[in-house]
């Protein structure tokens, strides 16, 4: 291998591990970009984008209590990364993943990816990514062969969430769970990876497309290991 080919190697992994701009920013800056604030493509979401938002809607938590944010840790990012695409690829919710037997628990996925953290936990949540009220219904449209989210009286069309407004969204409901809260919150933690997955097929069901996301934690300290 000469230099020049070295050199681009070194080069490639330098981008792959580099850690995006968009996680160095604060929350209120993400936030006030427009990017953030464009509707999620359900059929072809930008899941970097989207794993960005729901890191920077947990910090913005975090500082909305008095908190210090959390810094961006590659190794948590992929474990949650892992964790939200199984958990859409073989169509199941939970802590465990029995497919994948090397990545079984929370304990292993974060260990499988780095040892450097003594404390970690875990939050997991399916939302729907379509913004409707409690109340809606769903309508094959026949020319289009997908089904659409309305409201029942006047036939409004509801529609997919922002970026920003869907990972707010998701944050929200692990703040309205004192399990997920007792995570989120918890001053003792510094690290965080956060991601979600879409359904696969959406506007191909009556019920309405959803995400599944992931929180993993981390810090340098010797506490027992929790995940809700």
């Amino acid at each position: 291998m000469n230099w020049w080919m070295v050199f681009q190697v070194c080069q490639w992994v330098a981008n792959i591990t580099a850690t995006p701009d968009e996680y160095r920013l604060s929350d209120q800056a993400f936030f006030a970009q427009s990017i953030s604030q464009q509707p999620i493509a359900l059929d072809k979401p930008d899941t970097l984008l989207l794993d960005i938002a729901l890191f920077q809607a947990t910090n913005e938590a975090r500082r909305q209590a008095g908190l210090s944010p959390l810094l961006y840790d590659r190794a948590l990012y992929q474990a949650a990364r892992n964790h939200a695409q199984s958990m859409i690829d073989h169509n199941y919710y939970g802590h465990e993943d029995f497919y994948n037997l090397s990545e079984l628990t929370v304990q292993k996925r974060i260990g499988k990816q780095t040892n450097q953290f003594e404390r970690f936990a875990e939050n997991i949540g399916q939302y729907q990514t379509i913004d409707t009220p409690d109340w809606f219904c769903a309508r094959l449209n026949k020319r289009t062969h997908q089904y659409e989210y309305m409201d029942s009286q006047t036939s409004q069309i509801f529609q997919p969430y922002t970026y920003a407004s869907y990972a707010r969204y998701a944050v929200k409901q692990w703040i309205n769970s004192p399990h997920h809260r007792a995570n989120l919150l918890n001053p003792l933690f510094t690290h965080v990876g956060c991601a979600g997955r879409l359904s696969t097929s959406p506007f191909k069901e009556r019920k309405p497309p959803f995400g599944r996301v992931v929180q993993n934690f981390g810090a340098k300290s010797l506490f027992a290991h929790v995940a809700h």
